[in-house]
């Protein structure tokens, strides 16, 4: 198994006042700069996925990939698309920027994980529900069958996705690492 790493950075960060949450600092560091580090702890290469201020998340020292304009506007879909698109490894770590207390100990778990069940995506799950960005897919199978979905043109719900092509919680019993700090009021 290889391993990259992506931080989903690309959303329009409507609840946070329309500010770019990747680049939002959270204990004084960007969000998607707390991520990154944590990824780069397990994957062999780290990368952003992101759609605006590419110079300012360029900065922060990682490959920058945004999404393609055949498949825009479909949600995290259209980020994990292109991730998979640019990933050259046989998984692909995937975590989203607004989520900075997450740990290399989660990440260790989903590889963990999909080393048992290599073909099929795995993702956190704590007691309050599934963190369906926090996942670990197989790139080559999970890019074939992403571009399926996507052109059904059905539903784009990461879910809908995930159970389309066969996935597996994986129980993080540490909810306070999966903290999604998508107002302003929860910076600090």
């Amino acid at each position: 198994m290889t391993l990259s790493g992506a931080v989903l950075a690309g959303g329009k960060g409507e609840r946070m006042l329309s500010q770019d949450k990747g680049l939002m600092l959270y204990q004084s560091v960007p969000m998607a700069l707390l991520v990154a580090r944590v990824l780069r702890d397990v994957a062999s290469v780290v990368f952003l996925n992101a759609n605006r201020n590419l110079d300012s998340y360029g900065a922060l020292g990682f490959d920058v990939v945004s999404d393609g304009p055949d498949y825009q506007n479909k949600g995290p879909l259209s980020g994990l698309l292109a991730c998979l698109v640019f990933a050259n490894t046989s998984h692909l770590l995937i975590s989203p920027c607004d989520t900075p207390c997450i740990s290399r100990d989660a990440f260790v778990r989903l590889e963990e994980a999909s080393k048992v069940f290599p073909d099929r995506i795995q993702y956190l799950a704590d007691g309050f529900g599934g963190h369906p960005l926090h996942a670990i897919l197989p790139v080559e199978s999970s890019l074939a069958c992403l571009k399926r979905f996507l052109d059904k043109g059905e539903r784009y719900s990461v879910m809908a996705f995930y159970e389309a092509f066969g996935c597996d919680s994986v129980l993080w019993d540490k909810s306070e690492e999966l903290l999604n700090v998508n107002t302003p009021d929860l910076l600090s």
